[in-house]
């Protein structure tokens, strides 16, 4: 799925649909058919098992903004038939079946060494090849014609046509409504954030801040969450909130001052330092080639892992920070609609206060620079 959605960003694909399987044609777990000795067989369990794996993945793939606009899966839960009925060779993996005799006289005894097992050189080949009537199911492979009556009788797999199955894959394409896409039905079934948890929100983060304060640390980034990116924007933003405060100050020093001014502060608190080498995040130092680290490094660069103090990295903090102090203002001044998210603390608050607040900084990041918005908008 991970090639599917790279390939279909390079060509820009509009619209992904699977026909997908319940992997049982859609019986339980006491199916007759097992391909095998087990009911329910590990075979026919894996098949389901993997075609619900996919389809939580184009469940994913359908939550993903840049991809195709169009994600559906029409999931067929009865027997698909049929491609053909006719007479010929029947052929089982590709292979023709070749015919064997045992004449009754050359029986051997159950009890022999080597009777009762699964393959072994018995019979007589006779040189033909087994030729029936069969109805070709397709990916199912050939039927007999009291196989093909057994599967389909009411109360078993019964069947549903391949062009039943095309119509409502066309007229989901076209953008009809056949009620059939099973990823439709998984996202008007999930639960979502709710505006219970949206309006408790706030109590949390003050809780959070009460406790920090009655313990005197600072809780930033333990690197279990992940990914070790997310922790050194984390540590690098808080870095620049110790030493800085707000966004224009930020922008008031150059990035030789900012890289001296947060090198100072981790060489004098310890306690800082050893939190962040602890997790698994190094130090890049501001001349860009030594590194303090701990036992274990999560990442083995600086743009995905390091806390980077190097001049380079701070001008790209600057960057950022003029990109959100530019959407701070433009949500006080050109829209007071509820058009713009107001993602920002002092979006919310309509006031001037370009206070570093960090893990709001790092979800903003995480949404615009990172494209890890969720939603497809």
């Amino acid at each position: 799925m991970q090639v599917y959605y790279e390939a279909m960003l390079h060509a820009g694909t509009s619209a992904f649909v699977k026909v997908g399987t319940s992997g049982t044609g859609g019986m339980g777990f006491n199916i007759p058919y097992t391909h095998g000795e087990e009911k329910p067989s590990r075979v026919l369990l894996s098949k389901s098992a993997v075609a619900g794996a996919q389809t939580m993945l184009i469940f994913l793939l359908a939550r993903t903004p840049g991809g195709p606009q169009v994600v559906k899966e029409i999931k067929p839960t009865a027997a698909i038939a049929w491609k053909e009925i006719g007479f010929g060779p029947i052929r089982r993996g590709g292979t023709t079946v070749a015919l064997y005799d045992c004449p009754p006289e050359e029986a051997r005894k159950v009890s022999d060494l080597g009777v009762l097992a699964p393959e072994g050189d018995f019979g007589q080949a006779t040189g033909a090849m087994l030729e029936s009537v069969y109805v070709d199911t397709g990916e199912n492979g050939l039927f007999a014609a009291e196989e093909f009556s057994a599967i389909t009788t009411l109360g078993q797999m019964e069947f549903v046509t391949p062009e039943e199955i095309a119509a409502a894959v066309v007229a989901e394409i076209r953008g009809g409504n056949t009620g059939q896409d099973v990823i439709a039905g998984i996202d008007a079934s999930v639960m979502g954030p709710s505006y219970r948890a949206g309006f408790l929100r706030q109590a949390a983060l003050n809780r959070l801040d009460q406790l920090q304060s009655e313990h005197g640390v600072e809780s930033i980034a333990f690197e279990i969450l992940g990914p070790p990116r997310l922790s050194k924007l984390l540590f690098e933003a808080y870095l620049l909130k110790r030493n800085c405060a707000r966004i224009t100050t930020v922008l008031e020093h150059s990035p030789e001052e900012l890289a001296r001014i947060l090198l100072e502060d981790l060489t004098g608190d310890a306690g800082l330092r050893q939190q962040i080498l602890s997790v698994g995040i190094p130090i890049l130092m501001p001349d860009g080639e030594r590194l303090m680290r701990g036992p274990v490094i999560k990442s083995a660069d600086n743009e995905h892992g390091w806390v980077d103090l190097t001049p380079a990295n701070m001008s790209r903090w600057q960057e950022r920070a003029t990109a959100l102090q530019a959407a701070i203002k433009a949500s006080q001044v050109t829209d007071s609609s509820s058009r713009i998210d107001r993602s920002y603390p002092s979006m919310r608050t309509w006031s001037e206060d370009d206070a570093i607040d960090v893990g709001e900084i790092a979800g903003w990041l995480f949404n615009y620079e990172e494209l890890g918005r969720r939603g497809k908008d």
